[in-house]
């Protein structure tokens, strides 16, 4: 039986879905032109959709790096990084897009939500990694 994602114990297991749900989400709400009118601004709806899939591909690559030498570690620890930055440039870019096109603040409040988790769980994955590979 699945089980409701409320249910769901919230680690560093579930974070690279997590990441992929907030690129999936701002793809569909970007979409609706009603809201984000490309007659105001067409490029900031793309930078939003372009940020939201970076964070993500980054999320999954650095799962995806094995830890076996320094230079991997290295590896893995900047694409977390990045994930990080990516999350606040996402923050600032979600403001910019509020102020444009009038986003409510419902809207905002839940993606914000969103953007603020992954980037604190990403956050506690690197600080984890930093210590658990100190000897690399």
């Amino acid at each position: 039986m699945a089980m409701r994602k409320d249910q769901i114990a919230d680690n560093k297991f579930t974070l690279p879905n997590d990441a992929r749900d907030l690129a999936l989400y701002v793809r569909q709400i970007t979409q609706n032109v009603k809201v984000f009118d490309p007659a105001i601004d067409a490029n900031l709806p793309a930078q939003l959709r372009a940020t939201a899939d970076q964070i993500y591909f980054d999320i999954f690559e650095a799962n995806g790096v094995r830890v076996d030498s320094a230079d991997t570690k290295k590896e893995r620890l900047a694409l977390q990084k990045r994930a990080i930055r990516l999350c606040t440039r996402m923050l600032a870019l979600m403001d910019m897009a509020r102020r444009c096109f009038h986003l409510s603040g419902k809207r905002c409040v839940f993606w914000g939500r969103n953007v603020r988790d992954i980037r604190q769980r990403c956050r506690d994955w690197h600080e984890s990694d930093s210590k658990r590979y100190k000897a690399f």
